[in-house]
């Protein structure tokens, strides 16, 4: 049977048992970092924690929403046993019918499920880092070479343990004025929270590249059992001749090659950073993100909502 819990009711210890058990078990769902993004999620839970799916909820104009916090990749069920697409659909169901708003990431294990068109495919890419990096690099296509090139020549410089702050910053005053990005204060507050957890977990790369002394590119990588996320990144738009983004993940694959993992590229759905991922010989592969509302009539407040949620 699957139950509806609030957060006061979740076991801890039992919920990071069935998460840790899963195959694709993530940081994204351990109890702690959840309550980072969502301090009052709530979650489905069947029998005794067999199989178990956070819910972020929040609630505003008296809409109550189950939403996919910023900057976390992966969601969905979790089980250490097969998840099938019936069983996704049942879990679906289970949401409480006072939640009319769901845009929620579920994970590569959970099938997807046709529920009157109320899915999204969503696309990664990720590039598998235990080739030699003279086999990976054979992957790259012509345009990430030529850019790569380009900046081998500017006289970059390739730094390790960057401050999480500077490369949070550094997009903000660039990418993060656009009017698209909808991240606020406590966005970027939460982030440098989870990183700080990451990083005493042993799991954060923050890297850099430094011209003339200035940080004008950096990213923050998060290590996992078995994948590598490229979680967050910014860089100088007044710098983009010297191209240096190309020249730093290039050179984190480097460092990294001949390791068993796997780097994740985020936010394919954007074509220009498609295009980057593919160009590094990534492999797309689809996800699904849930995302319908369940009251034909309440519209216009979804489009209020979408305009000021989180």
């Amino acid at each position: 049977m699957i139950r509806f819990l609030e957060h006061s009711e979740i076991d801890k210890d039992r919920w990071n048992k069935a998460v840790s058990e899963a195959p694709n078990s993530t940081i994204f769902v351990d109890f702690d970092f959840l309550c980072i993004g969502n301090p009052n999620w709530c979650a489905l839970v069947e029998d005794d924690y067999q199989r178990v799916m956070p819910l972020p909820v929040r609630s505003k104009l008296s809409i109550h929403y189950v939403f996919s916090p910023f900057f976390y990749n992966r969601l969905g069920i979790y089980s250490k046993d097969d998840i099938s697409a019936e069983k996704v659909k049942e879990f679906i169901d289970a949401i409480p019918k006072k939640y009319r708003q769901i845009d929620l990431v579920l994970n590569e294990r959970n099938p997807a499920v046709l529920i009157d068109q109320k899915i999204i495919s969503m696309i990664y890419h990720e590039v598998d880092l235990s080739p030699s990096y003279e086999n990976i690099y054979l992957q790259y296509s012509k345009n990430n070479i030529k850019n790569i090139k380009v900046a081998r020549k500017k006289n970059l410089q390739y730094v390790e343990n960057v401050s999480f702050k500077e490369i949070i910053q550094l997009f903000r005053q660039n990418r993060g004025k656009d009017r698209s990005v909808k991240f606020k204060n406590r966005d970027y507050y939460n982030l440098i929270r989870m990183a700080h957890i990451a990083n005493n977990l042993g799991l954060v790369d923050s890297v850099g590249v430094y011209f003339e002394q200035k940080l004008i590119a950096g990213a923050l990588f998060l290590r996992e059992k078995k994948r590598t996320w490229f979680w967050f990144s910014g860089r100088d738009k007044r710098q983009t001749d010297k191209k240096p983004m190309f020249y730093l993940i290039d050179e984190y694959i480097q460092r990294h090659a001949e390791q068993p993992t796997i780097l994740e590229f985020t936010g394919s759905l954007n074509q220009n950073l498609a295009m980057l991922y593919r160009g590094f010989g990534g492999v797309p592969y689809n996800y699904t993100m849930l995302h319908f509302t369940r009251n034909f009539y309440l519209g216009g407040l979804i489009k209020l909502y979408k305009a000021i949620k989180h």
